[in-house]
């Protein structure tokens, strides 16, 4: 059985820990009152207030959840002072935020403004418990580099950077006007257009090697710049189906024939034509053919180094 976890934007979060209050402080108002109020629609305040119906404290019973009557188009809530009763963590929480709050200071300079606040409520989390704050949490970003790249976004700079290229293990540098920072996989990106590339490329924090702002641009994003940054690609799949599906993160089905064709997309030639040559014979390439061919005279040179 699969479940569909729910996701929520900023704003709607944000108005759903304003609703609380709300709500409590105008018993039995009407929901076009509450969507005029809200700047938003009464479908989206039904929404809101269904969200809502399933928010409460650890236990999720009737006594720990949020309780709320709208069906006659007027709303009430009840049981709703159960969330403002402090709560206590348990060390292995407390232990979980520590860790992550060392994390985030160690990713900031000291002179960020809220490197104290940090520091300070890290010191107090370990005083009131029985975790103390660790040594070091090891963190393969450059505090300075990630610095100077939020500087550039908040700016709205371009940036000249030197990136050690996974793909063609090189080290290059590039021209980039960074839009923000996107976490994929655990691993902690920025999204930006690639003037040399002319195009969206993702740059991988921790291969950032220097960054340095070099003033404002007038860049504006547009909808054509997402074009043509990847390059589809199929392959046959002759034995290792679990290697392989890890290569390309696409799922392989257990009776899959080797004839069978699979599609995957990638941003870099390189990074394909390592990929396949680099799963032996678990892989090969069909199309395209002009990087068919580059396989096969990479081969060939392989195979030259061993006569």
């Amino acid at each position: 059985m699969r479940y569909m976890v729910k996701k929520f934007n900023q704003n709607q979060v944000e108005r759903l820990l304003d609703l609380v209050p709300y709500l409590t402080s105008n018993q039995g108002v009407a929901l076009e009152k509450i969507a005029s109020d809200f700047h938003t629609d009464k479908s989206t305040v039904i929404d809101d207030l269904n969200t809502l119906w399933m928010c409460g404290l650890p236990g999720y019973t009737p006594l720990e959840l949020i309780d709320l009557s709208f069906d006659t188009g007027y709303v009430t809530i009840r049981n709703a002072e159960v969330l403002s009763q402090p709560r206590k963590l348990s060390n292995m929480e407390i232990a979980t935020i520590i860790i992550g709050l060392h994390i985030l200071k160690e990713s900031i300079q000291s002179v960020n403004s809220h490197f104290l606040s940090i520091s300070n409520l890290l010191t107090r989390l370990a005083s009131t418990s029985a975790v103390p704050i660790p040594e070091s949490v090891y963190s393969t970003i450059n505090p300075e580099i990630k610095s100077v790249c939020s500087k550039a976004v908040t700016e709205k700079c371009d940036l000249s950077i030197i990136y050690h290229s996974y793909a063609k293990d090189e080290e290059t540098k590039r021209k980039i006007f960074p839009f923000g920072f996107v976490v994929i996989d655990g691993q902690e990106y920025v999204e930006s257009f690639c003037h040399e590339s002319s195009g969206i490329r993702m740059f991988r924090m921790d291969r950032i090697k220097s960054a340095e702002v070099i003033g404002s641009t007038h860049f504006v994003r547009g909808e054509s710049d997402n074009a043509d940054v990847s390059r589809n690609f199929q392959f046959k799949v002759r034995s290792e189906s679990r290697k392989v599906s890890e290569t390309f993160h696409i799922v392989i089905p257990s009776d899959y024939s080797p004839e069978s064709l699979f599609d995957a997309t990638a941003y870099n030639d390189e990074w394909i034509i390592r990929a396949i040559c680099s799963l032996d014979t678990a892989a090969t390439l069909t199309s395209p053919l002009d990087l068919r061919s580059q396989i096969a005279e990479r081969a060939k040179k392989a195979l030259a180094l061993y006569e």
